[in-house]
């Protein structure tokens, strides 16, 4: 009998936490796909506002939920 002890340690791939799509721990930055991560940036940068402050925001907004739907 095999045993499979798999924890999330073991896991190469983790969901984007704004649109949710997967993506590869190597390009996963601040647990973000690219697209997101650029997009938010780019609304902190514009609004100036931190990453973290503008990302409540982007999540609640009509537009960004039925853009992640279709993870880009």
């Amino acid at each position: 009998m095999l045993q499979c002890d798999f924890h999330m340690a073991d896991r190469v791939e983790s969901p984007c936490r704004l649109c949710g799509s997967i993506v590869p721990l190597a390009e996963l930055r601040r647990h973000l796909c690219p697209i997101c991560d650029e997009y938010a940036q780019h609304l902190a940068l514009q609004t100036n506002q931190g990453l973290e402050r503008i990302m409540g925001d982007i999540q609640s907004t009509p537009i960004f939920r039925a853009a992640s739907r279709q993870e880009h």
